[in-house]
């Protein structure tokens, strides 16, 4: 299967911004939740230290992983200590629930100029 997993985490306040430049580019299928973590920057000002940022999960065909990561770092970027990551990893076998059968490359969007919507 040549299908694979986008795993971003950024910085809140830019998921906005992620979110238009991932529809204008044909990427409509995302999963978003709020996730609090520690890496390079802490929230000195939390008790626990744990800063809040944002993680997206994507699927999509090996194509166009490479070209989602840096649209994501691309749009996400602000030049902050704190702006978080993207890995890209393999997906071994990947199911639509509605139709009972497995989901295929072809099925993922990506285009490389911006479309009108």
């Amino acid at each position: 299967m040549s299908i694979k997993k986008i795993t971003a985490i950024i910085d809140e306040l830019q998921l906005v911004e992620v979110e238009k430049a991932l529809e204008s580019h044909g990427v409509t299928g995302f999963t978003v939740q709020t996730v609090k973590g520690r890496g390079n920057y802490c929230n000195t000002f939390s008790r626990s230290h744990l800063v809040q940022h944002v993680k997206i999960v994507i699927y999509t065909s090996t194509q166009h992983a490479n070209k989602i990561a840096t649209l994501i770092m691309q749009t996400a970027g602000v030049g902050a200590e704190s702006e978080g990551l993207v890995a890209i990893t393999a997906v071994d076998e990947l199911f639509w629930v509605n139709k009972q059968s497995p989901a295929v490359a072809d099925e993922f969007n990506y285009f490389e100029e911006e479309c009108d919507e």
